[in-house]
C-alpha cells in the first residue's frame, strides 16, 4: 500500500517564471474534485503573488504532484491543472488566501500523459 508523503503545487507563468512553489515557501493547501472540476487553495499567499496571478491569470501552468512511499521505495505522481477557458480565481487579501477553479487536470510522466 503506498503512502502519501508530500505534495507539492507549483504556480508557473507560461514563460517557466516560477510564482509560487508550496515545496520551497511551505504555503499550506488543497485541491478536491468539485462540481466544475478541481478547487485549489492556498494558505499564507503574499498579496503581490495574488496580484501577479490575478494579472497572469490567462497564462498560468498548475503542476501538482504526490510524492508516495511504497514497498518498492518512493514514486513521484505529476498532474497539469488547466482550464480549457479561464481559470476561475477568488481572493481574500485579508485571510491571505487564493482559490483557483479549472476544468482539467492531466496526469503525466516522462513517458506519457492521460486525462483525469
Amino acid at each position: 500500500m503506498s503512502e502519501v508523503i508530500h505534495t507539492t503545487l507549483l504556480i508557473k507563468h507560461v514563460t517557466s517564471r516560477m510564482l509560487m512553489d508550496t515545496r520551497v515557501q511551505g504555503n499550506a493547501f488543497s485541491l478536491d474534485a468539485c462540481d466544475k472540476g478541481w478547487q485549489l487553495v492556498v494558505e499564507d499567499v503574499d498579496t503581490d503573488v495574488m496580484r501577479t496571478i490575478q494579472t497572469e491569470l490567462a497564462e498560468l501552468n498548475l503542476f501538482y504532484f504526490e510524492e508516495t512511499e511504497a514497498e518498492h521505495g518512493r514514486s513521484i505522481s505529476k498532474w497539469w491543472l488547466y482550464d480549457t477557458a479561464l481559470p476561475e480565481l477568488i481572493t481574500d487579501e485579508a485571510a491571505r488566501r487564493l482559490t483557483l477553479i479549472v476544468n482539467t487536470r492531466t496526469g503525466y510522466s516522462n513517458e506519457h500523459v492521460s486525462k483525469q
